[in-house]
């Protein structure tokens, strides 16, 4: 049986969840309701998808615990679009890992169906741009470009986003997940003001704010 998770070098880390002996599953590169302004994963990511079969998977997964691995973390892509998540993430508790997911924020409900059911210990919840309820006409213009990678799209998009981000920070509040970290890139279509304010909002939660590199293009 396949597996959601793309069949390719499963990179080890140290430096993705700080402190912790980490290895990064992915799910669909290009299955993602937002277009962020020079996205990484996805312009890392060339040819044709691939997917794990299940042994694959478990040989893969039983290696790296033989190598000390403390943590899978899932990416994307958007891992809460993927329909068949939830059966990959039993696949990787059921060989003994916590699971951490790297998420947008935007699926709310999917992020709490996760956690009732036992199958994330975490998420990475990148908070990309301030949560207001009233944005400026600069900052609309701006936020649409790091968000979408399109000025000129209607900006009901950002607060929609801002939205349902905010839902998602409420759904982490009620459960005990002990691998969970929010972050910021430091786009540097961001002001300084508007970091803060990001700060300011997730005071009561672990947050990092980690520097933009930006996508070298080939």
């Amino acid at each position: 049986m396949e597996t959601p998770f793309l069949k390719v070098e499963i990179p080890t880390t140290f430096n993705d969840h700080p402190g912790v002996f980490s290895a990064l599953l992915y799910t669909k590169i290009h299955q993602c309701n937002l277009n962020c302004y020079q996205c990484h994963n996805r312009h890392a990511f060339r040819g044709k998808e691939e997917f794990f079969k299940e042994e694959e998977l478990r040989e893969k997964l039983q290696m790296l615990k033989l190598l000390g691995v403390e943590l899978i973390i899932v990416s994307g892509g958007e891992p809460t679009l993927e329909e068949r998540l939830e059966e990959g993430l039993k696949l990787i508790k059921e060989e003994g890992f916590p699971v951490r997911v790297d998420t947008n924020g935007t699926l709310p409900e999917r992020v709490e169906k996760l956690a009732e059911n036992g199958l994330i210990d975490g998420v990475a919840l990148d908070v990309k741009i301030p949560l207001l309820d009233e944005y400026t006409p600069d900052q609309l213009e701006r936020f649409r470009r790091i968000l979408f990678s399109n000025k000129s799209l209607d900006p009901s998009a950002v607060y929609n986003y801002s939205k349902r981000v905010k839902i998602t920070i409420e759904v982490i509040k009620r459960y005990s997940l002990p691998y969970t970290i929010l972050r910021t890139v430091k786009y540097p279509l961001l002001k300084e003001e508007e970091i803060a304010l990001i700060r300011e909002c997730l005071k009561s939660l672990p947050h990092q704010v980690n520097p933009f590199y930006p996508v070298e293009e080939e």
